[in-house]
């Protein structure tokens, strides 16, 4: 260790230093800088490890690798950073704390922020009322970016920094410095991204922020606090959201199903926030995987594919490397591939003169108040800068959870956000055959810009029906010779027709229709049905994005989920249809014919407590 450091304090070796999850020890990596355009251009090992555990590469992945999806990005050329593994240790955390530098770091130039606060504001207001109002999306991360600068900077001043990470933070999932000899990325992030093991896949979903911005001197005081937070129905519904956006991805990646835990809690030094574990197996490679997982909804919004384009609309420069995620790679013990990925925030870039790149952000929903979310940047924005600068460190407190360990009436609220949430989901999926099938059946899934038709997908493959998927603008009826067909949901105002996807969807639902094909139509999908069927579709008052609403589904009570800014009007009854409606919205919720069904909830998503029963008895329906 104590030749090791100097090494690293001359500058010309790139280096990575990580502990995990508050861990005992520090992993320090160091080796080769390289940088490459695509994910796939990164190097990699194979074969025995000798029994041991090797880390073969260590990338900061730029959020512009969005586009590796065929996303909007605002792209200014960033590249994955990259340090190709030549040697690797482990160290007692306390031991090597004790041998970083303490050295004394003030900024020369302040932070300064590219949008006012009132801008802020006004972004904040402009995606309520125009994106979300207008059905583009459930939330949205438009993050403030920020610069400064540190005066007279060093590798041991960013020593300094790290040290100061590790000897304060707590409750992260990884705190680490990477230096590629070009600039620094120095961070304490508390949400695991990625991890992909033994076959294994889990994800943590991080949303909901509780700020410890008090001195709580009696534990009733404080649990008072913390139960109002956990019973906060805005942060309730926004972790589920980001819950229901990450489910997407684990259905896309994971074909051998999964299950999620949850929810859970987990305290930093500054900051409390609500979280669920994904867990999901799958045989795909972990390249595939990380490219499939660009990037979490938490830092994006959702749907992502249509949160790029409202964060490409609202912020006229990239994000370099914010939102995004590191990426370590390597082969455990029985020379099977790894890789561990933490996701890029409250995290600074410092380049070599000391120029300081941050940036916070707030999930904005359709409940937000602009001054709130502003305080939640400005809280997030501290809590960087006071591990950068001692004049800005706060006093640490202690944990407070453990003050209410084993609380009845805690454990309880936690347990309760589970007991009308869609049973499927919570525990491991087996595959059951259709009654009364002589063969497989098959369906086709139209993708209209949301990642949904993946969990769709994963319940009707739980129901023995083989799938395919297929974007809204690639289908064609002619050469569709599945059993059923469903038009999906997706981003959009169903009334302008004039749009192409709108319009390409109601060429689909025409078609649909005037073949008698048996058809299932889900949110967007649905209000297409509807207008089709001559019914007229306004945009509602208030969104119901993210929203668990109690409904009659011809004639049986049911919870389900709603992701819609409009919503079709009961304006007649055909004879030959039956229709579910809100009675005092006078709202269709549900319509079905004699080879068709439609649905403005989600039957897929997690707020949908009986979805799979829904679909499978849908199914059974049309056939």
């Amino acid at each position: 260790m104590n030749q090791l450091l100097p090494q690293l304090y001359a500058g010309n070796t790139p280096f990575c230093i990580i502990q995990k999850q508050d861990s005992e020890d520090v992993l320090v990596l160091t080796g080769e800088a390289a940088r490459y355009r695509n994910i796939h251009d990164i190097p990699r090992k194979t074969g025995s490890t000798g029994g041991e555990c090797h880390y073969d590469t260590i990338s900061v992945i730029p959020f512009c690798q969005i586009r590796e999806r065929g996303y909007t990005v605002r792209d200014a050329g960033e590249d994955i950073l990259t340090i190709q593994v030549v040697s690797q240790y482990e160290f007692d955390a306390d031991q090597f704390t004790r041998l970083l530098p303490s050295e004394h770091i003030c900024l020369q130039e302040d932070l300064s922020y590219d949008s006012t606060e009132e801008e802020y504001r006004s972004i904040i207001r402009n995606i309520v009322e125009n994106e979300i109002g207008n059905g583009e999306g459930a939330n949205f991360v438009v993050p403030r970016n920020a610069e400064g600068r540190i005066d007279d900077f060093s590798v041991a001043r960013a020593l300094t920094i790290f040290k100061s990470l590790l000897e304060n933070d707590y409750g992260t999932y990884w705190k680490f410095i990477y230096y590629d000899t070009t600039r620094f990325f120095i961070g304490s992030t508390p949400e695991r991204h990625l991890l992909v093991q033994c076959g294994r896949v889990k994800m943590n979903p991080i949303s909901g922020t509780f700020r410890k911005d008090r001195n709580w001197g009696r534990r009733k005081d404080f649990k008072m606090d913390l139960l109002q937070f956990l019973t906060d129905q805005k942060e309730i519904n926004e972790l589920f959201m980001v819950v229901d956006e990450e489910l997407k991805m684990m259905a896309k990646m994971c074909d051998r199903g999964g299950a999620i835990v949850g929810p859970l809690l987990k305290e930093m030094s500054q900051l409390i926030h609500s979280e669920y574990l994904l867990s999901g197996e799958s045989d795909k490679d972990i390249f595939e995987l990380f490219t499939d997982s660009m990037f979490a909804a938490t830092v994006v919004g959702s749907p992502v594919e249509n949160a790029c384009n409202v964060i490409a609309k609202y912020s006229d420069r990239s994000r370099r490397y914010y939102g995004s995620a590191m990426m370590l790679v390597g082969r455990d013990e029985q020379g099977r591939d790894f890789l561990d990925s933490p996701i890029t925030i409250r995290t600074a870039e410092v380049d070599l003169a000391g120029k300081i790149h941050v940036s916070v952000g707030a999930t904005l929903v359709k409940d937000s108040v602009p001054e709130e979310e502003l305080l939640e940047t400005r809280a997030k924005g501290a809590a960087i800068l006071s591990s950068i600068v001692a004049s800005e460190q706060r006093e640490v407190q202690a944990p407070l959870l453990p003050r209410l360990y084993n609380d009845d009436e805690i454990i309880e609220t936690m347990v309760q956000r589970n007991q009308n949430l869609s049973n499927f989901w919570f525990f491991k999926q087996e595959t059951s055959e259709i009654a009364n099938s002589s063969r497989q059946l098959r369906i086709t899934l139209i993708h209209n810009q949301d990642d949904f038709v993946y969990m769709l997908s994963h319940m009707f493959s739980c129901m023995g029906i083989r799938t395919s998927i297929v974007r809204y603008n690639q289908y064609d009826i002619e050469r569709d010779t599945s059993d059923i067909t469903l038009l999906g949901p997706g981003p959009g105002n169903p009334n302008e027709h004039k749009v192409e996807k709108i319009a390409t969807n109601n060429k689909i639902a025409a078609r649909l229709l005037e073949r008698k094909r048996k058809s299932i139509f889900i949110c967007l999908g649905h209000q297409i049905l509807c207008r089709t069927l001559g019914f007229d579709v306004i945009r509602k008052a208030q969104p119901l994005q993210g929203s668990q609403v109690k409904i009659d589904l011809f004639g049986r009570e049911e919870l389900v989920g709603f992701y819609n800014t409009f919503a079709p009007m009961v304006s007649h009854t055909p004879a030959n249809l039956e229709i579910s409606s809100i009675k005092e919205l006078n709202e269709i919720v549900a319509i079905r014919g004699n080879h068709f069904a439609g649905f403005q909830f989600h039957p897929e998503s997690l707020l949908t407590k009986n979805g799979y029963t829904i679909l499978q008895d849908t199914v059974m329906n049309l056939l």
